[in-house]
């Protein structure tokens, strides 16, 4: 009886412990970027917000599934009335092989223009900002 009463209290008190733990990992995030990684962040102005932060969300899917290039990328909003992205790179290097695959992909600028369009802005109109970790 008491060898199963040991079990059980060993295993509830290892569950707990297991838990107290795994909340003590959430608690702690990574940076955003090391160094010599590239972070850019991409603003838009748009006047139909829902519609051009879909067309973005696919632009998106379709680079992480189709380019060559190894980085990530992450949609948003900013402020009510613009949508963006946040890419990391890896490298500067990377980077400019990202921008040269998107440039030749025909697909990838099909893709930003429809989410343009929807924004009614022109490619001029993305701010850009350029971010080299350290």
């Amino acid at each position: 009886m008491i060898n199963r009463f040991l079990i059980l209290f060993s295993g509830i008190l290892l569950s707990g412990l297991t838990i107290a733990v795994h909340h003590q990992q959430i608690e702690t995030i990574a940076p955003v970027a090391f160094a010599d990684q590239v972070i850019i962040v991409y603003e838009v102005p748009c006047k139909d917000v829902p519609t051009g932060l879909a067309a973005l969300k696919e632009l998106i899917a379709y680079e992480a599934a189709s380019s060559p290039i190894a980085y990530s990328s992450s949609p948003g909003l900013i402020g009510e009335d613009a949508i963006g992205a946040v890419d990391l790179h890896l490298s500067a290097l990377s980077m400019e092989k990202a921008v040269a695959w998107q440039e030749s992909n025909k697909q990838w600028k099909a893709m930003q223009d429809k989410s343009l369009r929807a924004c009614d802005v022109n490619v001029d109109d993305i701010k850009v900002t350029v971010i080299a970790a350290q």
